[in-house]
């Protein structure tokens, strides 16, 4: 039905699933027609007249629940208030919906059999590159920092989406899109909350409601209007679905919610059919308990006024597996595999591995953390990094997406070159309960001269937890180019450091450059020197005269060499974790030859 021929006071029903997985109607009459309420949307104001709604309202997870007016669909249930005393809602219009249908795609069946992280991709061939409008993409020598690491508010930039999302529990009085609930199952307390924190810019509301679906051979599910389906962001021993329902089956393409997800457009997720366990009326916020099913197909557009599916279409996870091992007990593995999705991917990886640590070494005390990553990246030699961390609270999200491995996974998916798939990730934590961590509090060198040419022994104090101040002789070689120099020596913790690498040019430098660091058992004395040097073509290039580097910097070429200034380091291991950094400025004379 058009929206010109709908009017006040016209009744129809609605569909939606109740308990179960058989569609249900329910009494609903026209109240208004919002003009504009959204840029070039409309949307129909409502009243539920069921017993079964009127308590409960409009509930998260009956986003896209049909509504018909004598047999003909004229929209989908997809906003609502919180603490109202009616059970208002409003209906996107379907024509708004089917307009959807019209936008092509950008990107092919290829980007589901290779696992691209679509849409952010160009269309494949000879060339390709990313295409990313968030800005600048830094050289993998900065280290990017990455939406695992930043938390909401990295997630919210790269979604295009405020800090913090209105919700329905917010109370707030006006119309709001009806929320999703993000149905999480096999993770701990901790862990949800978590979640709600890093899904806060995007109004999906967590709730450890329902159950994960087992995975096996492939079933057929339900798909019809008023049916409950979902998106799947995690699957395995741990679940995350965004349940909502069919508004609207053509052929093999579905239509679904009434309103976006995410709103990031073109984006490539699997689809589950999901059945409900209970509808649960709440004063805060009342929601449908479900678990997903089977997968039934894919999603291909998150727009404004509906996701749209792709019930042919199959799309490929990001396999993880996680093994944790603590003193005195046998290793726990956990299995997962995540969506793919540059700006999703690092972050749920993280939550999927400190819920396994949460779960198998739950004790919210001092403990290092031994992570050691593998990430699989194909066409390249898999990336091993490992990091060494220390927290006086248990192991949070936020502390393991600082780690090298998480952090990799996003420098991969932004990188400037070309498109990468990563294969899968393997991680390997070990526990161990102990506050092992020194604080570098002091440097100092034991004379009052120091002459170019010699090594001389740097000593360097450190302060342990609970336990006395002590001494490690870091022996430095002082280089004979800094005769009649003040030089600045820097001694920090190999985890604050970071070695020279070569301006990146293409992607295999890009993945070298990652695999080179300092790991925090290691005290690093960095010592700056006058002498420059040149990263050319992916090899840095050292001890050059002044000559060579005019030549390698011709001023009628923009491509052409990058200087940079030669630091010489000394790497010290130790027996502790090291944090904290102290410098030293000191005058070199001239060695004994007078050179």
């Amino acid at each position: 039905m058009p929206l010109s021929a709908v009017k006040p006071g016209m009744v129809g029903e609605a569909l939606t699933v109740f308990q179960g997985s058989k569609p249900e109607p329910f009494k609903v009459r026209v109240v208004s027609v919002l003009r504009n309420f959204l840029p070039k949307q409309d949307v129909i104001l409502i009243r539920a007249e069921d017993p079964r709604v009127e308590h409960s309202g409009i509930v998260a997870g009956m986003s896209g629940s049909p509504v018909y007016i004598d047999g003909k669909l004229v929209g989908a249930v997809a906003y609502a208030w919180s603490f109202a005393k009616e059970p208002l809602g409003g209906v996107t219009p379907i024509e708004t919906m089917l307009a959807e249908r019209a936008r092509p795609r950008r990107s092919g069946k290829e980007v589901l059999a290779e696992g691209w992280p679509a849409p952010n991709i160009a269309p494949a061939g000879k060339g390709s590159r990313f295409v990313d409008s968030g800005g600048d993409i830094p050289h993998a020598s900065l280290s990017p920092r990455s939406a695992a690491s930043e938390g909401p508010a990295a997630l919210a930039r790269g979604l295009g989406l405020p800090p913090t999302a209105p919700t329905l529990a917010t109370g707030e009085p006006r119309l709001l899109r009806a929320s999703v609930p993000l149905s999480v199952s096999g993770f701990t307390a901790r862990t949800v909350a978590e979640l709600s924190e890093s899904f806060a810019p995007t109004g999906l509301v967590p709730l450890q409601a329902g159950g994960g679906r087992k995975l096996g051979p492939p079933a057929a599910g339900r798909v019809a209007p008023g049916s409950a389906i979902g998106v799947e962001l995690v699957r395995g021993d741990m679940s995350t679905v965004a349940t909502g329902t069919v508004t609207y089956v053509d052929g093999r393409s579905v239509l679904a919610f009434g309103h976006p997800l995410f709103g990031i457009g073109e984006v490539y997720l699997p689809m589950v059919d999901a059945e409900i366990h209970a509808f649960m009326p709440s004063l805060a916020q009342s929601f449908k308990m479900s678990s997903p099913l089977n997968e039934v197909g894919t999603l291909v557009q998150d727009r404004q006024s509906c996701i749209i599916g792709d019930l042919d279409a199959r799309s490929t996870m990001l396999p993880i597996d996680v093994r944790v091992s603590g003193p005195g007990v046998e290793p726990r593995r956990f299995h997962a595999e995540v969506a793919r999705n540059r700006r999703l991917t690092p972050m749920l990886t993280s939550l999927v591995v400190s819920n396994a640590i949460a779960d198998a070494e739950p004790d919210v005390t001092d403990m290092v953390v031994t992570v050691t990553s593998k990430v699989g990246v194909k066409g390249h030699a898999p990336l091993e990094l490992r990091d060494q961390i220390f927290s006086p609270e248990g192991v949070s999200g936020r502390a393991l997406a600082m780690s090298r491995g998480l952090r990799a996974m996003g420098e991969l998916l932004f990188n400037p070159f070309e498109p990468v798939v990563l294969d899968r990730i393997d991680v390997d934590v070990r526990v161990e309960y102990r506050r092992d961590v020194a604080e570098i509090i002091g440097v100092s060198l034991p004379g009052q001269e120091v002459h170019a040419g010699d090594t001389v022994p740097l000593r360097v104090t450190l302060r342990p937890y609970a336990g006395p101040e002590y001494v490690e002789t870091v022996p430095v070689v002082i280089p004979r180019t800094v005769a009649g120099e003040v030089i600045k020596i820097e001694v920090a913790s190999g985890a604050q450091v970071r070695p020279d690498v070569p301006q990146a040019e293409s992607l295999r430098v890009y993945i070298d450059n990652m695999r080179k660091y300092y790991g925090a058992s290691t005290i690093v004395a960095t010592l700056q020197t006058p002498d420059a040097g040149a990263s050319l073509r992916g090899q840095l290039i050292q001890g050059l005269p002044a000559s060579a580097m005019d030549t390698l910097r011709p001023s009628k070429q923009t491509k052409r060499a990058d200087s940079y200034a030669i630091a010489d380091r000394t790497v010290f291991p130790t027996k502790q974790l090291v944090s904290g950094k102290q410098e030293l400025q000191v005058l070199v004379k001239s060695d004994v030859l007078g050179k």
